[in-house]
């Protein structure tokens, strides 16, 4: 059964009812870590070498932890652990140290800080930090309600399950048919993890559904890129939108699998007892795109849209009928 994130009362006017509320999804990884090889039950010496070399997050492996902790040099070094000799893999501790010296610092001596300036930090103790958090909301509260085709879903940050509690089951159902038949979604405040957070709720096809939200100031509006769509002539509009409306059909989550995932599930399932870590490929060199001529490229791309909408078109039977296109008077 999944864990609970919160639990308590969601309030919409005078009607309260018991909740919790559960992680609708999760990023599925798979868990490497960082090791170092021992050869002859011996580990490697190396003497500790600083280095600023920028780690490329785009092109780093996603499933490796990642965290601000300084680790060890064999870990940091590419290819430090690659042999085919008989050898022994061994788990690496993360540890932080500070600038110019050699001994990792013991955890009662590091302190929370944020640099005001190059070089100058203010410090910030456990116990402020403590007098910050919120304490958990017994109940959500809802605000208003809004139609959800308003919110950019740059907005949502992470969905949950709502599940009623015991005896809440018939307000669940009444909250949950009146969003659906007015096609809006509730907006409420809930404090949990020690932070107050905008909650989101809407009828999805079961039951409630509740998203947390970015603040304003965390979404990064001007970064986004303004399109200028000026120059388009009529010709290659009219082209484009009836290639998107002829690729168009219905979204199926299914279709779509994690192909990193699997093939280093794959890998690793390959390997013999007595795992080896292996550098990275190297890069590949970037070549210039080729100049095409839009309104061909638009032609080719409806034709072969075409084919393939009707490649997708299902056959007619008792379970699914074929949906009759009406007449067009004349």
């Amino acid at each position: 059964m999944p864990s609970t994130i919160w639990k308590g009362q969601l309030t919409f006017g005078l009607v309260s009812f018991p909740v919790r509320l559960i992680r609708a999804a999760r990023k599925e990884r798979v868990a490497l870590k960082y090791v170092r090889e021992a050869k002859n039950g011996r580990s490697q010496d190396r003497d500790w070498v600083e280095t600023d070399e920028p780690r490329d997050d785009a092109a780093a492996d996603e499933e490796t932890p990642r965290n601000e902790a300084a680790v060890s040099s064999l870990a940091r070094e590419p290819g430090a652990v690659i042999s085919d000799s008989p050898s022994q893999i061994v788990p690496v501790r993360q540890a932080y140290f500070s600038e110019g010296e050699r001994n990792p610092l013991p955890p009662a001596e590091l302190q929370r800080g944020y640099e005001v300036a190059p070089e100058t930090f203010v410090v910030v103790r456990p116990d402020e930090l403590r007098s910050l958090r919120r304490a958990t909301s017994p109940d959500m509260q809802i605000l208003r309600s809004v139609h959800m085709q308003e919110i950019d879903p740059v907005f949502l940050e992470t969905s949950y399950y709502v599940v009623p509690g015991t005896g809440g089951e018939h307000s669940y159902g009444l909250f949950h048919r009146a969003l659906t038949e007015t096609q809006l979604a509730a907006l409420g405040q809930l404090a949990m993890h020690g932070r107050e957070h905008v909650m989101v709720i809407r009828a999805g096809p079961k039951g409630l559904i509740a998203h947390t939200m970015f603040y304003v100031n965390e979404v990064r509006a001007n970064e986004e890129y303004a399109a200028n769509a000026g120059d388009v002539s009529p010709k290659e509009l009219d082209l484009a939108k009836r290639f998107v409306e002829a690729i168009a059909d219905t979204f199926r989550p299914e279709e779509f699998t994690d192909k990193y995932r699997e093939q280093l599930e794959a890998l690793i399932a390959s390997k013999d007892a007595v795992p080896q870590v292996k550098t990275a490929a190297a890069g590949t060199t970037n070549t210039p795109a080729k100049v095409v001529d839009i309104m061909d490229a638009l032609r080719r791309s409806l034709e072969t849209a075409k084919i393939a909408n009707e490649s997708r078109k299902p056959v007619a039977s008792a379970a699914a009928p074929e949906k009759k296109t009406p007449k067009r008077k004349a």
